[in-house]
């Protein structure tokens, strides 16, 4: 008689957390790829790899990317949010499970700051 080896216990997860966890990535994916406080940022990183407008910073990251044939990946990570995303996800899943006490804080601003935008964006689009 042969004994199944049983599947690995999942850890439990809070809802609360998690909806609070998906804010947050969706938060610093913004400002990571998005954001107009971030722009100088995103900017610093294509002169790095290469990428630059004659037109100076006033020309946006995204549009420098999107305007390429085969952009620099490091260039499509700073200006693609499903790129960005997935790797932000990870980080703050690792923040969650390592450091819950010193994340929780930092997330729950993170959630509100995206609260916010998305309620602003629905009051943009009533009125």
């Amino acid at each position: 008689m042969s004994r199944r080896a049983r599947p690995p216990a999942l850890i439990p997860i809070d809802p609360v957390e998690l909806a609070v966890d998906v804010l947050a990535t969706y938060r610093l994916t913004r400002l990571a790829t998005a954001d107009v406080i971030s722009e100088p940022w995103r900017q610093a990183v294509l002169r790095r790899v290469g990428l630059s407008s004659s037109e100076g910073p006033a020309t946006p990251a995204a549009a420098l990317v999107e305007a390429e044939d085969d952009p620099p990946r490091l260039a499509t990570v700073v200006t693609c949010r499903w790129c960005a995303g997935i790797w932000i996800a990870a980080g703050v899943g690792l923040a969650r499970s390592v450091a819950p006490q010193a994340w929780s804080p930092v997330a729950r601003a993170l959630a509100l700051s995206a609260g916010a935008v998305l309620l602003a964006r629905l009051e943009d689009d009533q009125g």
